[in-house]
């Protein structure tokens, strides 16, 4: 199995997380350890969130699209891992989910 197929391998964790993140820290290409645009999108979601609907997907299929979406989310909301590894592996996971890096549209706050 190639790396890159590895990020969409792992299962998601109760508590969040991927059972394999621990092995996805070792594999991460060092272009995204060093930061990079998919890796500072990668944080803009983890703070801001995001809305999707500009994105540009590399598959077509809905149910793997969703698939490879739980495994971000479920990466993004680990405690497991130390958050400079989270940010450059989701941004390597996006490099793989996606044609480009999107404008991103964060989120609106709900009024309080």
């Amino acid at each position: 199995m190639a790396d890159s197929e590895k990020l969409f391998a792992g299962e998601g964790q109760l508590f969040g997380g991927l059972s394999n993140e621990e092995e996805l820290i070792e594999i991460c290409p060092a272009e995204f350890k060093n930061g990079n645009a998919w890796s500072s999108y990668a944080m803009a979601l983890f703070y801001e969130g995001a809305n999707i609907k500009n994105w540009k997907w590399k598959l077509t299929d809905n149910k793997a699209k969703g698939h490879q979406l739980s495994c971000l989310k479920g990466l993004l909301g680990t405690f497991g891992i130390p958050h400079q590894d989270k940010l450059a592996i989701a941004g390597w996971m996006l490099s793989e989910m996606l044609n480009e890096i999107p404008e991103h549209i964060p989120v609106p706050k709900e009024a309080k």
